[in-house]
């Protein structure tokens, strides 16, 4: 067993942090905003390394992550309606790739992943990252 210190990913490849929500984003009124529960995957996170094909990007860029490409539809078995039948619910997962590096987790992702790169903040807690 041998521990990875630092990674290079290959090509179009990007690592970033793995930030997830402490806890969960809600309205005024109580409801959960989308996407936003504890221990969800924050969609802006830190580039750790980027490949050597990578353009428009570097090492401490604040990215926005677009997480579709790895959501997968899946059924599962629901609940009886009306008609006592059995009707399945359609569930969506997400395989995202992540890396161990020196006792961390990262992310794994490619540059098409990426929507956009911050360029302007405030007010960033670099635990967190922008809840």
């Amino acid at each position: 067993m041998f521990t990875i210190k630092k990674i290079r990913p290959m090509f179009t490849g990007v690592i970033t942090t793995a930030y997830t929500f402490s806890e969960d984003q809600r309205t005024s009124a109580g409801l959960y905003t989308g996407g936003k529960r504890k221990g969800d995957l924050n969609p802006y996170q830190w580039v750790v390394s980027v490949g050597n094909t990578v353009t428009g990007l570097k090492e401490g860029d604040i990215v926005y992550i677009n997480f579709n490409r790895y959501a997968k539809a899946k059924h599962v078995p629901g609940s009886i309606n009306d008609d006592n039948i059995q009707k399945d619910n359609m569930s969506i997962t997400y395989e995202i790739p992540f890396i161990d590096v020196d006792g961390k987790t990262y992310l794994r992702l490619q540059n098409s992943d990426i929507e956009f790169v911050v360029e302007e903040f405030d007010g960033i807690d670099e635990g967190g990252l922008l809840e």
